[in-house]
């Protein structure tokens, strides 16, 4: 009879599983710099988005972010209805625009220090090298979307 325990397979690992264990540990390090000023990294992400486009719709977040509706509206609620982020007609009336209000840019200055700092933690921990092997990487991995 023959034993089918997985220590007699020869496993390749899994890409996907090592990159998900990776970013949740990315997560969990930016996401403790972060904790200070009430923000996960998914909304100081979109935060940040809606801050260096100025204006911007759901359609062109999910493209930047690489999100789809589902994860982008559940990032977003939370931002809206704490008055973070408006909504405005856009040129489309089915067309919402999103800018950050007065209190949003607020909170994302607050955030972005402390994303600096979360940042820097791990540019140093990993090194040039390696930070820039992580940069190359990560965009290649987002190039298989296309």
């Amino acid at each position: 009879m023959m034993n089918d325990s997985p220590s007699n397979y020869n496993l390749m690992p899994c890409l996907n599983l090592e990159l998900r264990k990776a970013n949740r540990v990315m997560s969990q390090i930016y996401d403790g710099y972060l904790a200070q000023c009430g923000l996960k990294t998914s909304q100081y992400s979109i935060l940040r988005a809606v801050y260096m486009l100025r204006a911007t719709t759901n359609r062109e977040l999910q493209d930047v972010l690489v999100l789809d509706q589902t994860t982008l509206s559940r990032g977003l609620k939370p931002l809206i209805r704490d008055g973070f982020i408006c909504t405005e007609c856009g040129i489309d009336r089915r067309q919402k625009q999103l800018k950050l209000t007065s209190e949003g840019r607020a909170l994302y200055k607050k955030a972005e220090a402390l994303w600096q700092e979360a940042q820097q933690f791990v540019s140093n921990k990993l090194g040039d090298n390696l930070k820039s092997q992580l940069l190359a990487l990560s965009s290649a991995v987002v190039e298989l979307k296309s």
